[in-house]
């Protein structure tokens, strides 16, 4: 394990520094363009831009990584993301922060391409669990920390999308200047939705119902903790819901090996209910620590099931499609969080910053709901994986965390995804 760790430790270094720009961003992104006196309804479209760029990003990134090799598609997307997030200082109109954020959607898949594709390709599976754990923790701690690295500036300071620029450019040192061998070309597969629904149904309703929930929220959140605790709250808000989700995905997981996972998915859907419906009632008559505590436990809820959809999917995919199937899930995830911010940023534009917490206390509600009907029409699964945490991050992810040894792809195959023609 030392020894795998160590392959793959500028990778994970890379990503690291790339996720504390995002969490950075993620804060700075809302505040911003609501002191420009956008609606929310535009940022809900500017939050959804990005979502569809990382799809398209996905998409071409087994094309790219045959023609031109990992380390040239990661320091090129970094350098675009750069550009990207410079962009927004500059930015006027509602279509140019869309533009610029569907751009960095794609240089962002991309880069999370190259990075797990790669680490694929150099962990054994003997180590999978415990390498994307370290990989799990350091990502979403970076993410979690990224808002206070601008924490102090103005909503329209020049220098968060400054930092947040360096750090994307930084984020190309480890990966250039690795000593590790770059994967073969990559090969693909198709991504068979259907068949995948037809496979796991909770599986997929869960990984929708995560991005539907969880992109509007993280688009809008910083604003009602601006509202109604100061900007210095957003800050800590972004970080709460990371956090809770950081401490409880792993026990989760944990559980989800020894009874049924669609009993954990609705155990954290409804934990995530529960906090946004709260958030909802007594909006801007709590406390910001009580606030902060709800956020900490809607996050802890949210941000975690997606993981052990994952895991469910692994239960009951066939043979040698393991890595196919998590990648069907991303895309799922992916356009959930599409739709998400386009939903929820009307309902806060009508119904004040509390819509946000109704529409995401429903959802996450029928995602529950879903998980129990399918455990009346369909037993669980006899056989499990054991549960390896998984983030939505590439079409990679998934062959990391779990494998798939029945069939293996091509070295530095990035399975999944279709070649678009």
């Amino acid at each position: 394990m030392p020894n795998q760790l160590r392959n793959v430790a500028t990778l994970i270094a890379a990503v690291t520094i790339l996720q504390i720009a995002g969490g950075l961003l993620g804060v700075r992104l809302p505040l911003a363009f609501a002191a420009e006196g956008h609606s929310r309804t535009a940022l809900g479209l500017v939050a959804a831009s990005y979502s569809a760029g990382f799809m398209m990003g996905a998409m071409i990134a087994t094309t790219l990584l045959a023609r031109v090799g990992h380390i040239r598609v990661y320091a090129a997307s970094a350098a675009i993301f750069a550009v990207t997030t410079l962009m927004l200082h500059f930015a006027g109109d509602v279509w140019s922060w869309g533009f610029a954020r569907m751009c960095a959607g794609v240089a962002v898949a991309l880069m999370f391409a190259v990075v797990e594709s790669w680490m694929s390709h150099s962990i054994s599976s003997n180590a999978r669990g415990e390498v994307m754990s370290i990989y799990m923790v350091l990502t979403k701690g970076a993410i979690a920390i990224g808002p206070f690295f601008a924490a102090t500036y103005a909503p329209q300071a020049p220098e968060p999308w400054m930092i947040s620029a360096a750090l994307a450019a930084l984020s190309m040192v480890p990966v250039c200047f690795t000593a590790a061998e770059q994967p073969a070309p990559p090969k693909a597969q198709p991504l068979a939705l259907v068949e995948q629904f037809a496979t796991a149904p909770a599986a997929v309703i869960g990984s929708f119902g995560a991005g539907l929930v969880n992109g509007g929220v993280l688009a809008l959140a910083p604003l009602y903790a601006s509202q109604h605790y100061g900007p210095a709250a957003a800050a800590n808000f972004y970080a709460a819901a990371f956090t809770g989700s950081l401490l409880l995905q792993w026990p989760a997981g944990r559980v989800s090996d020894r009874v049924d996972r669609r009993l954990v998915i609705a155990a954290l859907a409804g934990l995530a209910a529960v906090c946004a419906f709260a958030l909802a009632l007594w909006s801007g008559a709590l406390s910001n620590v009580q606030a902060i505590l709800l956020f900490f436990g809607w996050g802890a809820g949210a941000l975690s099931f997606y993981g052990i959809a994952v895991a469910h999917m692994a239960d009951r995919a066939e043979p040698g499609r393991l890595a196919q199937s998590a990648a069907g899930l991303l895309f799922v995830w992916a356009s959930g969080s599409v739709i998400g911010p386009l939903l929820m940023g009307p309902l806060v534009d009508w119904f004040g910053i509390a819509g946000m917490f109704w529409f995401a206390g429903a959802a996450a509600l029928l995602v529950a709901l879903a998980m129990f009907w399918r455990r009346t029409t369909r037993e669980p699964a006899t056989t499990k994986e054991e549960f390896a945490p998984q983030l939505g991050t590439s079409v990679a992810a998934g062959e990391i965390a779990y494998g798939d040894e029945d069939a293996k792809p091509a070295p530095g195959a990035i399975a999944g995804v279709s070649n678009p023609r």
